[in-house]
């Protein structure tokens, strides 16, 4: 596990990531970020191989910062491990594929441009530049293939919070592997008679954000209209707290056809979901 201490004028951000792989539990603990002061708390249980209990803080507060923050997923198929460059240096390296998720960074706030690279390799596979503003936070999707085509999905993290004993859920469909998704989020075993919570028709697609009863969830995703293809489950609850604004990154695993699950809990941490299908 790495974790970093990243000071700003009056902002820290502490943030713990897990290694992907790493055998572990993994609970979001509650934390209050940039101009919005989120309180998130996710708590999940059943990583790959998991055995222990790890906690993941994602601390920061205050506004008027005069910073930007931005985050990785990697979602590739290609790049078992990428590094990112920013501004001509790299800025993280060997983050691993299957939905592993990057520290925040500290930026000021100004046009970036965001390089993706192999590990180790200096010329580029990707590169964008984005404009970054002021206590912005910004997560980064890389998805796609080198036979189609690798791009970046930039999810914004300035939105309205649910009211209270309420949780917000929204899904981005980042695995080249499939194609329509139903993800149902229910604390039912069986999927009979209930209609998704988020739906996509295809890749790169994002929804827009469901308001569910703050609790612990069961998440299952399915190909679109069809319940009895079940392509991932994450069979232990996912514990969603009050007020929480969470994304679901639906994203290609580093061997074979069923996906993981990255879950970013807004302007906080990130945790990938262990599928209970794969072997």
């Amino acid at each position: 596990m790495s974790s970093k201490n990243y000071h700003t004028q009056s902002t820290t951000i502490c943030l713990q990531t897990p290694d992907i792989g790493a055998a572990h539990h993994h609970t979001l603990a509650p934390c209050r970020t940039g101009l919005n002061r989120r309180q998130v708390l996710l708590s999940a249980m059943g990583l790959a191989g998991a055995s222990g209990l790890a906690a993941l803080t994602g601390c920061g507060g205050g506004s008027d910062t005069n910073e930007a923050y931005l985050r990785f997923v990697n979602a590739s198929v290609d790049f078992p491990t990428a590094d990112l460059w920013l501004k001509g240096m790299k800025s993280i390296a060997a983050l691993a594929n299957a939905g592993g998720i990057s520290n925040w960074l500290t930026l000021t706030p100004s046009s970036v441009q965001l390089a993706l690279h192999a590990t180790g390799e200096s010329s580029s596979v990707l590169a964008e530049t984005r404009t970054l503003t002021t206590d912005s936070y910004t997560s980064v999707v890389i998805y796609g293939s080198l036979a189609t085509s690798m791009k970046y999905k930039y999810l914004d993290e300035s939105n309205a919070l649910p009211a209270s004993t309420y949780t917000k859920v929204r899904l981005f469909q980042g695995a080249s592997t499939l194609s329509g998704l139903d993800v149902y989020v229910t604390n039912t075993s069986s999927l009979g008679g209930l209609a998704p919570t988020l739906s996509v028709s295809a890749l790169g697609e994002t929804t827009d954000f469901v308001t569910l009863v703050a609790g612990t969830y069961r998440i299952r995703a399915t190909a679109k209209g069809d319940q009895s293809t079940v392509l991932f489950d994450h069979t232990v609850g996912v514990s969603l707290s009050s007020q929480s604004v969470v994304t679901l990154v639906v994203v290609p695993r580093a061997s074979g056809s069923l996906p993981n699950i990255s879950v970013l809990a807004e302007q906080s941490n990130g945790l990938v979901l262990s599928n209970a299908l794969a072997s």
